[in-house]
């Protein structure tokens, strides 16, 4: 990931929740010293992992990585239409058609 600031949110929503980085690799599912290595270490997680990571602390990923704050029922949306093609085009047709 390009952009170190991702790095400073994801500080800034542990500070928020109180929680040290340990507590989060842990509530996480990975090994203790896992958002310590992001962190300190510069390590590059995987998006999945990030989103978990992101689950613990009640952020959306976008939030993180970002800097964009959206609504869960807007993340969903998101997460709907980045699915399959056939969801997407689906999704996208009810949006267009609602507009007229």
């Amino acid at each position: 990931m390009g952009n170190a600031d991702w790095r400073s949110r994801l500080r800034d929503a542990m500070e928020r929740r109180g929680m040290s980085a340990r507590e989060v690799s842990l509530a996480a599912g990975k090994g203790q010293g896992y958002v310590h290595s992001i962190l300190k270490e510069g390590k590059d997680p995987t998006v999945d992992n990030l989103i978990a990571v992101c689950k613990v602390l009640n952020v959306t990923l976008a939030e993180v990585v970002y800097g964009i704050e959206m609504s869960p029922e807007t993340a969903e949306i998101l997460a709907l239409i980045e699915g399959s093609p056939d969801t997407r085009e689906g999704i996208l047709k009810i949006l267009r058609n609602s507009r007229s």
